[in-house]
Parts: C-alpha cells; sequence; structure tokens
C-alpha cells in the first residue's frame, strides 16, 4: 500500500516529463481509476473503505483521514487511517476542537489552517472569517463532506501536520471524486445490512410458517381418526345392522353421517395445503393414458350429474394420448372442478374438454351454469372463499378445494384459470406443460 504513489509517479515520470498541472491532473486520474477498479472488487464493502483511506493518505502525504458519522448532531466515528494516538482522536473529534459543528456555512467543504478557515461553495475557494479553536493545533485539516441519497451523512477529514500545507483547488476536485466513491461503499454496505435483515426476517417467517404447518399437520391428523369412527359407526346405525330405526332416527343419522363425510373432506382438503405449503408434498410422477384419468374422474361425479339431469361429456383432441403426471393428484383436481361445475349448474351441461396448446396439455371444465362475478373471481382462488349465491347456500363446499387444486397445479409447474361471465356459465382450465 505504501508504494501506490510511487508506482503512479513513476509510470507518467517514464511516459513522458509533462507540466506540473497535467502531471498532476494523470496522476490523480490514474489514483481514481484504482479507486474504482477496487470499488468493483469483491472484497468486503468495510474493507473496500480501509483500502481507499490508506491510498488517499499514502498518495497525498497525510497524517490522519478520520470518516466521521453525523446523525443528530452526534459524532461517530465510521472509519479511520494512520491514527496512532487515541487520546489525539478523541480530543479532535468529541471536544470538537476544530470548527466543524460551528462552522458558519455547515456541510461544505473547508479547510482549516493554523486558524484560518476558508470556505470553498460551488467549486470556487472564497475566505471566510477567522475562527479560533478551543485547542492550538498545529496543522493544516480539509474537511469534505458526505451525502447519501441526498442526506447529509458526514465528514471525512484529511489532517497533516504540515501547518503550512495548503490543499489547492485541484487537489480538492480530486478528493471530491474519491469522496463520492466512498459514500458508493458506505451505500453498498447499507444494502448489506438491509439485506442481511430481510433474510434474518425471511428465515424467521419460514420458521412460523413451518411450525404451523407441522401443527395444523398434526392436528388434521388427530382429527382423521375419530371422524372415520364417527363415519363407521353411522354407517352401521344406517343399515340398521343392531336393530331398526324409526324415521326420526334415520334422518338423525344420515344428517350424522352428511356432517361426518363434510368435516372429513374438509380435514383432507386442509391437511393436503399444509403439506404443500411447507414444501413437504411430493409428486409421484408416472406416464399414464389421459382418457383412463378424465374417465375416472367422470365416474366419481357421474351419479351427481345424473340426479340432476345434466349431460356429463367427455371432449378429448386426437392429438392427446399420453401424459406424465401425479395421478392422483391431477384426478383430485379434475374431480373437484367437475363437482363445482355440476353443484353450480342447475340444467345443460358440464363438459371436460382436453387438447393440446403449443406446449402445454389443457384440461377445460366448462359448464352452463350461472358464471361468476368479477368481484368474486378475484377471491375464489384463496382458502375459504365462497361465492355467495342460492346454489352455494344449498350445496355446502370445504372452501378449499379450488385453493388446494391451484396448489397442485403448480406444484406440476402448472396453472389453473379461470373465465367466466355472470350467467352465462364458467370454464376452469388446468393448463400442464407436457414433459418431453
Amino acid at each position: 500500500m505504501n508504494t501506490v504513489k510511487h508506482q503512479c509517479l513513476e509510470i507518467f515520470q517514464q511516459e513522458t516529463k509533462m507540466p506540473n498541472p497535467l502531471y498532476h491532473q494523470n496522476w490523480s486520474q490514474s489514483l481514481i481509476r484504482q479507486f474504482y477498479c477496487l470499488l468493483n472488487s469483491d472484497i468486503h464493502p468495510q474493507e473496500k473503505i480501509a483500502q481507499i483511506l490508506a491510498m488517499m493518505g499514502e498518495a497525498y502525504n497525510l497524517d490522519n483521514i478520520v470518516l466521521l458519522r453525523i446523525e443528530s448532531s452526534v459524532c461517530q466515528i465510521y472509519n479511520s487511517w494512520g491514527v496512532r494516538d487515541q487520546k489525539w482522536l478523541e480530543n479532535f473529534v468529541y471536544q470538537q476542537c476544530f470548527p466543524l459543528i460551528n462552522c458558519i456555512k455547515q456541510h461544505q467543504v473547508y479547510q482549516f489552517c493554523q486558524g484560518d478557515a476558508i470556505l470553498t461553495n460551488s467549486r470556487e475557494i472564497i475566505p471566510a472569517q477567522k475562527v479560533k479553536p478551543k485547542g492550538q493545533f498545529n496543522c493544516c485539516i480539509l474537511s469534505l463532506p458526505l451525502y447519501l441519497n441526498q442526506q447529509f451523512f458526514g465528514y471525512l477529514i484529511l489532517e497533516t501536520e504540515q501547518a503550512e500545507r495548503v490543499f489547492n483547488q485541484e487537489e480538492i476536485d480530486g478528493l471530491e471524486i474519491v469522496n463520492y466513491q466512498i459514500t458508493i461503499a458506505i451505500q453498498q454496505i447499507q444494502w448489506i445490512e438491509k439485506i442481511k435483515l430481510i433474510e434474518l426476517e425471511n428465515k424467521k417467517l419460514q420458521s412460523s410458517s413451518d411450525h404451523k404447518s407441522d401443527y395444523l399437520s398434526h392436528v388434521s391428523h388427530e382429527l382423521r381418526t375419530p371422524l372415520s369412527g364417527i363415519l363407521g359407526f353411522s354407517k352401521m346405525l344406517k343399515q340398521e345392522i343392531y336393530g331398526t330405526l324409526n324415521e326420526k332416527q334415520k334422518e338423525y343419522v344420515n344428517g350424522i353421517r352428511v356432517s361426518g363425510e363434510h368435516l372429513l373432506a374438509l380435514v383432507n382438503d386442509f391437511l393436503d395445503l399444509s403439506k404443500i405449503e411447507a414444501n413437504k408434498e411430493e409428486l409421484f410422477l408416472e406416464t399414464v393414458a389421459v382418457e383412463d384419468i378424465c374417465l375416472a374422474a367422470i365416474s366419481i361425479v357421474q351419479p351427481k350429474a345424473n340426479e340432476q339431469k345434466l349431460d356429463l361429456i367427455l371432449n378429448l383432441s386426437d392429438q392427446v394420448d399420453f401424459c406424465t403426471v401425479d395421478q392422483r393428484k391431477i384426478k383430485q383436481i379434475l374431480i373437484n372442478l367437475l363437482s363445482n361445475a355440476i353443484k353450480f349448474t342447475e340444467k345443460g351441461s358440464v363438459t371436460l374438454q382436453v387438447e393440446k396448446v403449443d406446449n402445454l396439455l389443457t384440461f377445460s371444465v366448462i359448464d352452463t351454469g350461472i358464471g361468476i362475478k368479477e368481484e368474486d373471481q378475484k377471491k375464489l382462488f384463496q382458502p375459504f372463499q365462497q361465492i355467495h349465491s342460492n346454489l352455494s347456500r344449498k350445496h355446502k363446499g370445504t372452501g378449499l378445494g379450488l385453493a388446494l387444486s391451484r396448489k397442485l397445479a403448480q406444484l406440476h409447474q402448472g396453472n389453473l384459470t379461470l373465465r367466466s361471465e355472470y350467467g352465462q356459465g364458467s370454464c376452469f382450465t388446468l393448463a400442464l406443460p407436457l414433459q418431453k
């Protein structure tokens, strides 16, 4: 580090014997280029600042450099170079033995030489009033303000024991450029600190989310066992294995069964959703015939469609043959979409249309039902959101089906979208990328 200035001097002296002003200009530009390369290196910003201060100290024959952070009129030493006497530094900074804070024109570049304050304004050195410091310093001090995002940060203070030394305008111009480069390094430090804080908060949130998901998963598992027992007992009562029931008892038993099945469906959906959010849901991919998946899903919902006298149609494109998916999860999505379509369609038809579109395999469930209002479409894929209508009150749902279906689609690197017009029906489209 001690050879920085000498290296620069040797290079330019070897190239040409320049007039002094031109020589100084090229020497200063070379130093600034070194600072620029340093800023773009992989070194930690704190180390960059330390190296810049060291290079400045050697290049300009300084004794001490202090980088001050001033906030609410409180001085803090942000970084320093060359300071060997801590007592001197404390006297220099904390007792304000130089006219830094009390300077007539604060936040300006100024020099202090044996009590004479020289301020620079608009890159022009102008004399100011005589300032008498509290302590006598037989030295020359140059103070440069630092700004971050147009906000005052503090001062870069250069000190040399050569009391007769005066920084000329060319030197001050070069130092102001270096000063700006220091602010870039300080900004880098602040960005790193912000990123670390964000990462820490993300870890905390992720940990909290994982604990929540684990808790909900545990609760869901615990609920399944008694629910299965309730459904089993209600089935035995309905079949009158242990004696006949009167009509009122049959009605209550059927109510227990229906409510138990609804609650079990809610628990199952909630458990699946918790697994996905906790990144614990796994895909078991296999190559299967698309037609088999569609027919299996249709067979599950066919009785309900027949009960409502709806036409349930499968429209399979000739281009569609096989796909590589988690068969159970895709079937789960299709059953949910078909069930919803049947639930909200009083007359007409429900169509499952499958085709290839570009590099996607699309499953579209199209109904002639009530349609969905635009304001309801925005919240439909959120958990526990249901549209309000006579049909939704008639057919109770878990409120998790569409949210879970979209999550399962995204787990396949696909998506689930909706196109609907109120009173004209709806079309839910499951789009999956074709496996090459």
